[in-house]
């Protein structure tokens, strides 16, 4: 679902019902069958086809389960923010998991996803890959989220404020500049490899 977004509302203000930021549906096979014409045809429909299949609060942790029979593909679960929840992606089969409070977007105080990292790490206990997303502007940001238990982490705004603005070369450049800064903060810090990144080189 998506949180309660007061500029949204004053706007009125949603891309996704003037079909704008849905490629990925428009363009799923699966998606578009449900459809009696392309989503070109009638954006319309496709978009309350989307509309109704977005927000589907009925959805449990077994349906996870089933997800995990259907496919082979790797699954990777977004939002994890406690270490119980971190569990229960485990047991249910994900292969990964994403720690993120979508940049703070969805619940206004939501705990800082840095802050919940160390927990859901020492939940996981490397028994299957975490990721972080959220606040990564710097090198600085990617050594602290490392240090924590992040096995990667994510870059959302920084390749899509670069492609807005230059393009392909727009977002080479910023991948270029996000990791020499990595690197030259590491050799600051008198690191040689992310593999001696802990939790004992940082302090609040």
């Amino acid at each position: 679902m998506l949180g309660w977004r007061e500029r949204d509302l004053q706007h009125p203000y949603l891309p996704f019902l003037l079909g704008d930021g849905l490629a990925n549906y428009f363009t799923d096979p699966v998606f578009c069958s449900r459809l009696p014409q392309p989503p070109a045809a009638d954006p319309a429909a496709a978009i309350r086809l989307w509309a109704g299949l977005f927000s589907n609060t009925a959805l449990t942790w077994t349906d996870l389960s089933w997800l995990r029979r259907q496919t082979k593909l790797p699954i990777v679960l977004k939002g994890i923010l406690h270490p119980d929840d971190a569990r229960l992606a485990l047991d249910h089969g994900v292969d990964a998991i994403i720690v993120s409070n979508h940049g703070g977007r969805q619940v206004d105080g939501a705990i800082a996803a840095l802050d919940a990292l160390p927990a859901v790490a020492a939940a996981i206990q490397q028994k299957i890959p975490i990721l972080f997303d959220s606040g990564i502007r710097y090198g600085s940001d990617a050594i602290k989220a490392l240090a924590l238990g992040a096995r990667a982490v994510l870059l959302a705004r920084l390749y899509v404020w670069s492609l807005a603005i230059a393009g392909e070369q727009g977002v080479r450049d910023v991948l270029q500049n996000f990791l020499a800064d990595l690197d030259l903060t590491m050799g600051l810090s008198g690191f040689r490899s992310v593999r001696e990144l802990d939790a004992s080189i940082l302090e609040k």
